[in-house]
């Protein structure tokens, strides 16, 4: 089993790579019509408050330790896929289509 610390760590990488691609997507959304524009920021949005409910649960775990995290390990695993599948969405729906 993955000690809290170590899970801790692994999660909160994987959020920083997840904050980079979320900002490389707000760039690219200059590129698309300002309708489109603004429901991506729109999604954006929802996308950056649901990473702000994930970071509290982390910090709560890293405060209490090894048996917070094993009461809401399941949660925070459907709160990060929740997050990385909403922003491949995202990404899907409102990046400019390459027509190679």
């Amino acid at each position: 089993m993955t000690r809290p610390s170590e899970y801790v760590r692994n999660l909160n990488q994987k959020l920083e790579d997840w904050e980079y691609q979320l900002d490389r997507f707000r760039h690219r959304l200059q590129d698309v019509r300002q309708e489109l524009r603004e429901r991506g920021e729109e999604r954006a949005e929802d996308l950056q408050a649901r990473r702000a409910a994930l970071r509290e649960r982390l910090e709560a775990v890293e405060q209490q330790g090894e048996h917070a995290l094993e009461d809401i390990r399941d949660g925070l695993e459907l709160a990060w896929e929740g997050l990385r599948l909403g922003l491949l969405s995202a990404r899907s729906e409102f990046e400019p289509q390459d027509d190679d």
